[in-house]
């Protein structure tokens, strides 16, 4: 029998949320019945070498910025149509109109297309240039017309890629974000030791890409309260290293004295230990899909606080979270946080419980993406 042959198109494959949801699927999928290929705009990204170490190829293409977006469709269907590939699964937000009509052309029979954002930009009152809104709607268009399978993470997010319309197809499916449970279940009553513990100071952990849509400089503004207010909590911020908004964050901690008040990490690979080091989650984005370290945080039983600028739908209903405006001061952020660091965490049996019911485990999320290639391809 021939394995069925995906190629998942989501820009770099490096760290971040999107990516680490894919490599749930790659690590998940029977290596036997599917091939699954990624492509990638970088040189070398993060998850590229094990990507190949689990016998799937990272295919790189150029970028498509400027005046190399026709270079990048051009390379896009040389790969579509050298790899005979049965599906096509672009996670690229209204880019994915150009990549499904790609496919098209490329002969690709079976072309899903997956929603993870209701927003884009920076922020949800920063204004689109009518260039913009234009692409935006064109690219619409392109990805009602050349998808087969739309997908989204969230109602708000496939409302905001694909329109009302495509909501009430057959071939619509709202497929939440999933996370690693196990990772966080099986250590939940783990007492951990050593960083950031015993010391005297209470834990609030943030993770996530320093980018404005993030919000750490509003974290920033947090910190401080504590530190006005004489309280013993820090910010435990992790995230990528590098860029001019991580350094923003870096001179504000340095001018309002707060090296102690918030840490940043840096990239880490141990979240599930420094969740169960923490006291208290903290997210306070301007907007995202459904956000998988909020799924984290409530599988760790974390009491949460976080922006209300993203689809309830994550919430698991154990009253772990406290929606707040982004409008708010940092002052009543402050204080709902200094509340979440007073209670207790979930009870293990009742996170289980929620994690089921709500199907975010990345085991089940694989399972549904491999029998939704299955069937595409039998109906052939």
């Amino acid at each position: 029998m021939s394995k069925t042959k995906v190629l998942i198109v989501a820009g770099t494959m490096s760290v971040g949320g999107i990516e680490n949801q894919l490599m749930h699927l790659l690590r998940q999928a029977d290596k036997k019945q599917f091939q699954i290929d990624f492509t990638t705009t970088l040189e070398h990204p993060y998850y590229q070498d094990e990507i190949e170490a689990l016998g799937s190829k990272c295919i790189h293409i150029p970028p498509t910025e400027g005046r190399k977006f026709f270079r990048y469709c051009k390379a896009l269907y040389r790969v579509m149509r050298d790899g005979q590939y049965d599906v096509v699964h672009s996670h690229e937000l209204f880019h994915s109109g150009m990549v499904l009509l790609t496919a098209r052309l490329a002969g690709v029979k079976h072309r899903f297309v997956h929603a993870h954002n209701w927003m884009e930009g920076d922020s949800p009152k920063a204004k689109k240039s009518l260039v913009r809104r234009v692409y935006n709607a064109v690219m619409q268009l392109l990805i009602q017309w050349n998808g087969t399978e739309f997908i989204a993470c969230s109602t708000w997010a496939g409302k905001f890629l694909y329109g009302e319309r495509v909501l009430k197809q057959s071939n619509y499916h709202l497929i939440y974000n999933s996370v690693d449970t196990a990772r966080f279940i099986d250590q939940y009553d783990v007492k951990e030791t050593g960083e950031f513990c015993g010391d005297g100071w209470i834990n609030v952990f943030q993770i996530g890409r320093f980018t404005p849509v993030k919000n750490q400089l509003f974290s920033v503004e947090i910190a401080r309260e504590f530190k006005c207010r004489g309280k013993k909590i820090r910010i435990l911020a992790a995230g990528n290293d590098g860029g001019d908004y991580v350094t923003a964050v870096r001179r504000k901690i340095v001018r309002y004295e707060l090296d102690d008040y918030m840490v940043l990490l840096g990239i880490r690979k141990d979240v599930d230990v420094l969740m169960r080091k923490s006291s208290a989650f903290l997210l306070p984005s301007q907007y995202e899909g459904m956000p998988l370290v909020l799924i984290e945080a409530q599988a760790s039983g974390l009491p949460c606080v976080a922006a209300d600028t993203f689809s309830h739908e994550v919430d698991f209903g154990l009253g772990l979270i406290k929606w707040m405006s982004i409008e708010e001061s940092a002052e009543k952020w402050a204080d709902a946080v200094e509340e979440a660091v007073t209670h207790e965490r979930a009870r293990k049996a009742d996170v289980i419980g929620a994690i089921e019911q709500k199907g975010v485990d990345s085991k089940k999320f694989a399972k549904k993406l491999c029998t939704m290639y299955e069937k595409a391809v039998e109906r052939n």
